[in-house]
């Protein structure tokens, strides 16, 4: 049967597209991390210590505090300066370090705007001895000590800050994946207006630039959202943060001013733009596009290379899964609201064009997904030993079971509505199984939405 033999064709490419993956992946050529510190993690340093110097594989920008040193006596004060065009930063103690155990956290961003942040733990030995503190003098008042309850105290808020700072990073990839999710559908929903609403179909053309401007503004609303959450990230768990002016300032390092910038008055331009007609809608238009570079600018396009190959791969990749998912949820919408409505559901035609849509894009997106993950990963065995990679298999896994739906809808469904002599009532029951399978469908890719919204934001060694 075709069915059976389009599943077997299904397996088979994407087990080729696996084999292909896992055996040429090449190292990729500028992931942003940290390269050396001096003294090494895990070293014990001889003598002196006048100096840590933490050097980056691309340039970075300082977040918060940049580099907290701690030492047997706690806290040390440190100077931070940057240098060698920002991949170079410098913690200089004012006094050369006493022998003891060190802990050195850095927080950074990437130049593409991710924060980074990691821990340096070395030894020193060796070094001149501390000065001897003066004896007291018995005449007087010795110092009070402490409240006992201080230090539990500053724990208690580390802590608290620590849980804010975790949940907003949770808060802040939902909102990418509702930007994600908006810029998808939009685009993909006037790609889907233009190419399947034809001729008697065009009457639900306002239906879908309706659900166009609803995800413009899910999308404007999130960008907002995810600039607040940042800010507290960035703040390291400050919740005022998400309001205050110069940390909403502080959030926008590197190029994330450039990519919520673009996204945020691309959402707004879907808002405002999407009228009722696709002529009519040429601002909504320009607004989708715009949203699609934010999003292509936003995460491991500006910090993996050759820049031009991943961020062309990124722009099909964009482009097809656009076309794939709106292309599902307006079907959805169009049946609801035609059945809404009473009206006869005519699915015949919308099925059978979108199909065609679909199965290039399903296309597109296997070969496009395939050539970023190459580029992305620095060896085939991240795909199992970082949670990067098993996200990212999550995510393939996902996208196969869509892909699996759309096939029984391609060639079991829409056959059944071309079907001629079956009268009404089997069309109409195909009809209602084609609106069963896309909101199938459309359930699933919010969770690949959401999977790849958490790639995006991660780093891929995790």
């Amino acid at each position: 049967m075709r069915f059976t033999r389009y599943a077997r064709t299904l397996v088979g490419g994407f087990l080729l597209a696996l084999l292909l993956l896992l055996a040429g992946a090449a190292p990729a050529s500028a992931h942003t991390k940290l390269d050396t510190a001096e003294p090494a993690d895990g070293s014990t340093a001889q003598g002196l210590v006048e100096e840590i110097v933490l050097t980056y594989t691309l340039p970075v920008t300082p977040l918060g505090e940049a580099v907290e040193v701690t030492g047997p006596d706690g806290a040390v004060p440190v100077e931070v300066t940057q240098s060698d065009d920002g991949t170079v930063l410098t913690a200089t103690p004012a006094e050369p370090l006493a022998d003891g155990e060190y802990t050195v956290d850095w927080n950074v961003a990437a130049e593409d705007g991710h924060p980074l942040d990691g821990t340096v733990v070395f030894a020193v030995t060796g070094a001149a001895p501390a000065q001897e503190p003066a004896e007291p003098d018995a005449s007087e008042e010795p110092s009070p000590e402490p409240a006992p309850d201080a230090d539990a105290g500053a724990t208690a808020a580390e802590e608290d800050d620590e849980t804010a700072a975790g949940f907003a990073a949770v808060v802040s990839r939902l909102a990418g994946a509702a930007v994600l999710w908006g810029a998808l559908v939009a685009g993909g929903g006037m790609l889907f207006a233009a190419l399947v609403l034809r001729g008697r179909d065009r009457e639900d053309v306002p239906t879908v630039l309706t659900a166009v401007r609803w995800v413009g503004l899910l999308a404007l609303v999130a960008v907002l959202l995810r600039l607040a959450a940042r800010a507290v990230v960035v703040a390291q768990g400050e919740i005022s943060a998400a309001w205050t002016p110069s940390a909403l300032r502080d959030a926008l390092t590197g190029d994330t001013a450039l990519v919520l910038g673009l996204q945020a008055a691309g959402a707004l331009a879907v808002l405002v733009g999407a009228r009722r007609t696709l002529a009519g809608s040429w601002l909504a238009v320009v607004g989708a596009l715009l949203l699609g570079t934010g999003i292509v600018l936003d995460g491991h396009s500006r910090s993996v290379g050759p820049h031009w190959l991943v961020v062309a791969t990124d722009v099909a990749h964009l482009l097809a899964a656009a076309a794939w998912v709106g292309g599902v949820v307006m079907v959805g919408v169009v049946l609801r609201r035609r059945r809404r409505d009473a009206r006869p559901l005519d699915a015949g035609l919308l099925g059978s064009r979108f199909a065609v849509l679909a199965t290039g894009s399903i296309t597109l997106v296997g070969l496009a997904g395939v050539a970023l993950t190459v580029e992305i990963l620095d060896r085939p065995s991240q795909l199992w030993e970082t949670s990067w990679g098993l996200f990212l298999l999550a995510k393939v896994a996902v996208v196969a079971v869509v892909a699996a739906i759309g096939a029984y809808q391609h060639f079991r469904v829409v056959p059944m509505l071309q079907a001629p002599g079956h009268g009404a009532r089997r069309a109409h029951k195909a009809a209602s199984l084609l609106q069963r399978g896309a909101g199938h469908e459309t359930g699933f890719m919010v969770v690949v939405v959401l999977l790849t919204a958490w790639l995006v934001a991660a780093s891929v060694h995790d």
